[in-house]
């Protein structure tokens, strides 16, 4: 019994994971996509760029967490993916921080969990449900 369920969630681990950090990068991405104000202006915040550096990177950073969420759901490349959705999370961490310093705002904490989810991604690797897995296999 106890080895069907270790079976099944080395099957299910890797696509929970992906699936889990493919929807937070999907809602991130789309919001700086389809409404970018927010961003380009925590942008100018934390960075003190100009409207035009900050929109432009807002911009990419959407197209990168959409890429990410795109490739995360289909198993694609998802140890390269699990490492840019890892640096992204400690980039935005890092920059609240440097800013605003520790707190115990939860907003701040979740990219902790979220670096955490994308390391244990790129340990565990793709798993079996994938376009990875089934491109090696071919």
């Amino acid at each position: 019994m106890l080895d069907t369920f270790a079976n099944r969630s080395q099957k299910y681990a890797p696509l929970c994971l992906r699936f889990g950090l493919a929807f937070v990068f999907f809602l991130f991405g789309l919001k700086k996509l389809l409404s970018p104000e927010q961003t380009t202006a925590e942008i100018q915040l934390l960075l003190s760029f100009e409207l035009a550096d900050a929109a432009a990177l807002s911009f990419y950073l959407g197209l990168i967490e959409m890429l990410t969420a795109i490739s995360l759901l289909f198993g694609f490349k998802v140890r390269a993916f699990a490492l840019v959705s890892a640096a992204l999370t400690i980039l935005f961490f890092s920059s609240f921080l440097v800013k605003y310093g520790l707190s115990i705002n939860p907003d701040l904490y979740r990219d902790v969990g979220l670096f955490g989810a994308a390391i244990a991604l790129f340990l565990l690797g793709a798993g079996p449900l994938s376009l990875d897995n089934r491109f090696r296999h071919e």
